[in-house]
């Protein structure tokens, strides 16, 4: 009988490593890599694009190409047995995705990834730098200011012009629309504008000093409101052209008004250069409160439902530190949350449909923040880094998914979508222009078309088809495609603030521990009698024995709006304040309100509870090895 072996026959073993050579030059030989490139990526229609299908060198011959060129014509086949073909074809205005795919001499074939392609419908050229941002009006006229002293108006479907009106000075404003069709805005030569649709000028104010502040209209069409390098906030009759009446502030405004309610009464927030954020009654220009920042304040604001103001500082020129930040403000003017964006905000926000805040900043980052939280969700930044001035919009597409709309200091305008997409058919694209995007902020219309200006003189026009602009609280530059500026359906929370202040992400960290009084502001919609002041309570979480209260009184406050209307707070003080709170410790606040929305169609009011938490500072350590001063030695030489 034969004996067995453990060990592989010789001959065995140069078969297997035969076999697995052969293998990976069968792979090398007949696999293909194939890519497909445009050139150019970007352009306007009609635009002729050379498509490159480049198959990897040292593969197999190959014996045919195949084209799809996404635009819905017929595909193109051409047989060559080079390792490359360049495809000629002219594009209409949209987004495409064209694809190649490759036959190689034994039959296998190979598709590559799309390539993006964004064509615009049209661009108009001005004779000089555009800084404004394009307005839509009624029947969808396109308004756009350019440094020539121009203001245009321009026809949507051809791009040609309709008319234009001169000023005496650069258009940096952008213009604003009314109801009644007038477009507002704003020349360096000093005045605001009213222009009718056919182009003839209506009225003319003269503050005597540059506006770069672009105009908002209020909710009723009378009043029109714009900064100045006067460093005044003016309020303007919309029918007459007559002063009503203007706030002076520290410095110039070049901020762009926001309006918005803090359920009293309408409200005007805007920037300065003097370091600040004001709220104005609108009605009367008096001061309700001002918010202090640490730069400048460049950008306009973005007000959220719930009536909040989003706005970001910056600084011009050489900083000591580069951490300016853009903030999250309450009605009453506290601070919600700040979040440090490096070098700075010149750029306004937008908010998204899912609520989240969008905003560039001038390191080229697109930050993508919790509107709550001001926790960063995603972040895009352009490469190599170029400043974002300019103020996103927020597109769906498909109905669904958001993409941000941006231009660069780099001469790219970007559409971009959340990695969280993960989707071959992504909808981000680069549109490359011949000059820096500084200032311009995309706007979208009613069909999808996005208007952005260049300082290569051009407004360009681009539809990448199945988008329109996002249903959202403020979803591009100054809230709407009119730039009217002011926001709507706004419903002020119950709750508005709080002292300590607090956010919903949870807990509050480093209280001082000899913090004596705890506040909780509610809206002024809600009455005293709607709050059950016995029940505010204040106490000590303790995982191990449970929870400790703390000894403390409550009441109400009455907080004035200038005599227009008041917010009520609830204040729980501490009895013993001469005793600390215990170091790094959790403590919860909670109070008792009634709500007077109907909870069966009874009209009964709910009981609704309200509670935040915070921790303390921890205690600091002590040194263990403290320096011991002066030595008897030296003391009894100095005594």
């Amino acid at each position: 009988m034969a004996k067995s072996s453990s060990r592989l026959n010789p001959i065995l073993i140069c078969f297997l490593v035969f076999i697995a050579a052969c293998t990976t030059w069968t792979e090398n030989i007949f696999a293909a890599t194939i890519t497909i490139s445009s050139v150019p990526s970007s352009g306007v229609a009609p635009l002729e694009v050379q498509l490159v299908c480049v198959t990897s060198a040292g593969t197999s011959q190959p014996t045919s190409y195949t084209v799809d060129f996404g635009d819905g014509s017929p595909t193109e086949t051409v047989a060559s047995t080079l390792y490359s073909h360049t495809f000629t074809h002219t594009y209409e205005a949209g987004y495409f995705q064209p694809s190649c795919s490759i036959v190689k001499i034994i039959g296998i074939t190979s598709q590559s990834k799309p390539t993006k392609l964004i064509v615009a419908k049209w661009k108009f050229e001005t004779q000089n730098d555009i800084d404004s941002s394009a307005a839509i009006g009624i029947d969808g006229t396109v308004y756009i200011g350019s440094d020539d002293r121009n203001l245009y108006a321009i026809d949507p479907d051809t791009g040609q012009e309709i008319w234009r009106f001169m000023t005496n000075g650069e258009i940096n404003s952008s213009p604003a629309v009314g109801s009644d069709g007038t477009i507002y805005f704003g020349s360096a030569d000093g005045n605001l504008y009213a222009v009718s649709p056919s182009g003839n000028k209506k009225w003319s104010f003269n503050i005597g000093n540059f506006i770069y502040s672009s105009p908002a209209i209020s909710a009723d069409g009378r009043t029109v409101y714009v900064g100045s390098s006067d460093n005044h906030m003016y309020a303007i009759n919309a029918t007459s052209g007559t002063y009503k009446w203007k706030f002076e502030t520290g410095d110039k405004i070049i901020s762009s008004p926001a309006l918005g309610h803090d359920g009293i009464e309408p409200v005007v927030y805007f920037g300065s250069l003097d370091k600040h954020v004001y709220a104005l009654a609108a009605n009367n220009g008096t001061k309700k409160w001002v918010f202090e920042t640490n730069a400048e304040v460049y950008g306009s604001p973005a007000i959220d439902n719930a009536g909040r103001i989003y706005i970001g500082e910056c600084k011009t020129g050489t900083a000591n530190e580069y951490q300016f930040n853009l903030f999250c403000l309450n009605i009453d003017g506290s601070k919600k949350w700040e979040f440090d964006g490096g070098t700075g905000f010149y750029s306004s926000p937008a908010i998204g449909p899912d609520g989240n805040v969008y905003v560039g900043s001038w390191d080229g980052y697109l930050f993508t923040l919790n509107k709550d939280t001001a926790v960063g969700n995603w972040t895009s930044r352009t490469s190599p880094p170029a400043d974002i001035n300019s103020s996103p919009a927020i597109g769906v597409v498909n109905s669904k998914d958001p993409v941000l709309y941006v231009g660069s200091k780099d001469g790219n305008f970007y559409a971009l979508q959340s990695p969280e997409y993960d989707d071959p058919n992504r909808n981000d694209w680069v549109f490359k222009t011949n000059d820096d995007i500084i200032e311009s902020s995309p706007t979208i219309d009613s069909d999808g078309t996005i208007y952005f200006g260049s300082r290569d003189n051009c407004l360009y026009a681009v539809n990448p088809g199945n988008m329109q602009a996002a249903d959202s609280s403020w979803p591009m530059f100054h809230y709407n495609a009119r730039h009217t500026g002011a926001a709507e359906n706004i419903i002020i929370p119950d709750v508005i603030s709080s002292d300590p202040a607090h956010d919903s992400a949870g807990d509050l960290f480093d209280v001082a521990v000899d913090t004596s009084q705890f506040k909780i502001n509610f809206s002024p919609n809600i009455e005293s009698s709607q709050i059950q002041a016995d029940s505010f309570t204040l106490s000590r979480i303790d995982v191990g024995s449970g929870n400790e209260t703390i000894e403390g009184i409550a009441t109400l406050e009455w907080n004035r709006y200038n005599n227009s209307g008041y917010h009520i707070s609830a204040v729980f003080t501490r009895l013993n304040d001469e005793e600390s709170l215990e170091f790094g410790s959790r403590y919860t606040a909670s109070i008792k309100y009634m709500t007077q929305e109907e909870t069966e169609g009874d009209g009964t009011a709910s009981e609704l509870t309200y509670s935040f938490t915070f921790t303390t500072v921890a205690e600091t350590e002590k040194d263990p090895n403290p320096d011991p001063g002066p030595s008897c030695f030296i003391d009894s030489v100095f005594q």
